[in-house]
């Protein structure tokens, strides 16, 4: 149900930017087409964690921690982005229900989710120093809790994400960037370590991120 609702976002996004688009011409040439690095540094307001083993749900919210993304792309038109961004996002768990009951004693359990995306955005304002794109992405994570005794256990699986990026430009090639969004992931099938059980996990926030962008 998560990525149905992401999907339907995105959905709702490109129909809007087909019905803008209607009333403008493009044309694609490598003379116009621009690439461009950006590296930013990140964190969450608040991931949400929900885990099914062996039928038992349990759901934990974890507490922001500091990550890092970078990508590159193209300015494939004016008002069109097209990148590739690899970006990692971490934190620990501070409550956690099993079963809907209130665990009291909660273990220090730490949990990344690194991630590979391809993404595209439309630009509003495109011409000007300061603009606003909205966008999103599909791509494919790998998910790891590393438990109190520092054992790791691991899973992959398909995320995805929607994200508003604003930007402004401080010379002809370098631009600053702040960006927030969310981002979730299906149900990824965790391996328990040392241990056959197998555990269903997805993760899901809104995160946020600063950071500069140079064309080229």
């Amino acid at each position: 149900m998560k990525i149905m609702g992401a999907i339907s976002t995105l959905a709702a996004l490109l129909f809007g930017i087909q019905a803008h688009a209607q009333t403008l011409t493009y044309s694609i040439s490598p003379e116009t087409i621009k690439g461009y690095a950006k590296v930013s540094l990140n964190t969450t307001f608040q991931l949400n964690l929900e885990e099914n083993e062996a039928g038992i749900i349990s759901t934990a919210e974890v507490d922001p921690g500091l990550g890092i993304s970078a990508a590159a792309g193209l300015e494939l038109l004016p008002e069109v982005d097209g990148e590739l961004e690899m970006s990692s996002y971490s934190g620990t768990v501070d409550y956690r229900t099993v079963a809907g009951v209130p665990v009291v004693s909660i273990p220090a359990d730490d949990v990344q989710l690194l991630s590979v995306f391809a993404n595209a955005y439309y630009k509003f304002r495109p011409a000007t120093n300061a603009r606003f794109k909205l966008g999103g992405g599909l791509g494919y994570g790998q998910y790891t809790l590393t438990d109190s005794t520092g054992m790791k256990h691991r899973g992959t699986g398909i995320v995805y994400q929607v994200k508003g990026v604003g930007e402004y430009d401080f010379g002809g090639n370098v631009t600053f960037l702040a960006e927030a969004g969310y981002i979730g992931s299906t149900d990824i099938d965790v391996d328990i370590a040392t241990s056959t059980t197998v555990r269903d996990t997805a993760l899901s926030g809104i995160t946020f991120g600063l950071g500069a962008k140079v064309k080229f």
